[in-house]
């Protein structure tokens, strides 16, 4: 690798965006994504980075890669440093974690103040990828998505339950970490940012260890991070966080003007490119007076205010989109005539229990479920895959016949056996 040609250097960002596009949310070619990708990684942690799986002994990942296991160390610590993998230790042995894009190394380039790094040409870089289309539709296509939406829970007056609810996530936590929202202060880079806090961007549990090792976050408080959330909501934010209804790892503050997934659904019209919360803003035509406020506050563009053709008590009122609202809540905090209220949806989302069956469905919704098995088959931690396999078996018939679609394959089915085989074995 010390001798590492130029031609070689092409195959080697080559094959890491090829293994980045196996990824559930997806990594295609284009001119954008090769910059990126030369920007962030030198050739030898593209050589690294493109033979990761899910996760991975650094021990066998040397003997897999036939190097000298102290200079992989050395490439692993600078690569997590950069948050272009995550490392962690269980039972004295290290091991490392491939990132994706989204949610991964775009995220860990923005969240901390990097002064000798070359942060402008990384914004400006970043800002084209998202400009790439089919780079947003990889990510954000689909009805199981990354992210969801929180509602307000103060507006609520129904029944909410505890995961819908971000305090009881922020409250809960065995561990709580912050850092810098990527999306504005990506966004002020390029002289775009509006004047949100920054310091809002929230992580929990092993997430959390795990920024905070690579140094990308901060340990705090759950009380702490209470504050941040009181402080984020009065400054208009929405909270977007992990889809699952266990154990989330995340959760954002976002506004709609700087947030690349509310950038996106605007842009693009992708409507579930956050999941919605299950309840929808609804509008008291008797009370409202068009003031404007709740189109304004709205992340997403949801409400219109249009004219009342003399049927209300001023020129204007406001109507809601049902169908691009997040359900997030914003605009009732705005609304001074008490004219909305947060109601529940006819038909809300299903909402995957943990991480591990959001990877499944995501995988399945996008063709990519012998990937996911794949990149997990191998590894030393690995019930992953074999736990894949139980979510698959648990799946209703609907998704059920996807994955079987998918599965057909007799290297795909032999794989499956394989795993079995490995989970009876225990």
């Amino acid at each position: 690798m010390g001798h590492t040609t130029i031609s070689d250097v092409d195959t080697e960002y080559r094959l890491l965006q090829e293994r980045l596009d196996r990824n559930v949310t997806g990594a295609p070619d284009s001119a954008a994504m090769r910059r990126v990708l030369r920007l962030l990684f030198t050739p030898e942690q593209a050589h690294i980075a493109r033979q990761l799986p899910q996760v991975i002994a650094v021990s066998a990942l040397a003997a897999k890669l036939e190097m000298d296991e102290d200079e992989l160390n050395a490439h692993i610590t600078a690569m997590a440093e950069r948050g272009l993998a995550l490392d962690f230790e269980r039972n004295g042995k290290r091991y490392v974690m491939a990132t994706p894009v989204v949610i991964g190394f775009y995220e860990f380039t923005f969240m901390r103040e990097r002064p000798d790094d070359p942060m402008d040409d990384y914004a400006e870089a970043f800002d084209a990828l998202f400009d790439d289309e089919a780079f947003v539709r990889s990510v954000f296509t689909g009805s199981t998505q990354l992210g969801r939406s929180f509602v307000r829970e103060e507006s609520v007056t129904s029944e909410i339950l505890d995961w819908e609810r971000a305090t009881e996530v922020v409250r809960t936590a065995e561990s709580v970490a912050v850092s810098l929202c990527p999306c504005r202060t990506d966004a002020r880079l390029r002289g775009e940012g509006c004047d949100g806090p920054t310091r809002t961007c929230l992580t929990f549990g092993g997430a959390a260890d795990k920024l905070v090792r690579a140094g990308i976050a901060e340990p705090i408080s759950n009380d702490e991070a209470i504050e941040i959330l009181s402080t984020a909501k009065a400054a208009g934010l929405a909270q977007t966080g992990d889809n699952v209804r266990n154990r989330v790892s995340y959760m954002c503050n976002c506004c709609g003007c700087c947030c690349g997934m509310m950038r996106s659904i605007k842009k693009y019209d992708i409507y579930d490119g956050i999941v919605p919360s299950n309840f929808v803003a609804v509008i008291d035509h008797e009370k409202c007076r068009g003031c404007t406020k709740c189109a304004k506050a709205c992340p997403v563009d949801a409400i219109e205010i249009v004219p009342t053709n003399g049927a209300g008590l001023r020129k204007n009122w406001a109507i809601v989109d049902a169908d691009r609202c997040l359900g997030c809540g914003v605009c009732d905090d705005q609304c001074r005539w008490e004219a909305r209220e947060m109601v529940e949806r006819d038909e809300p989302r299903y909402i995957p229990e943990d991480t591990l069956e959001r990877a499944a469905y995501m995988a399945i919704e996008r063709g990519k479920l012998g990937d996911l098995l794949l990149d997990n088959v191998g590894s030393k931690l690995a019930p992953i895959a074999a736990a894949t396999v139980r979510v698959i078996e648990k799946m209703p018939p609907w998704k059920m016949a996807m994955a079987n679609q998918q599965l057909k394959s007799r290297f795909i089915g032999a794989l499956l056996g394989r795993v079995r085989k490995q989970m009876a074995s225990g």
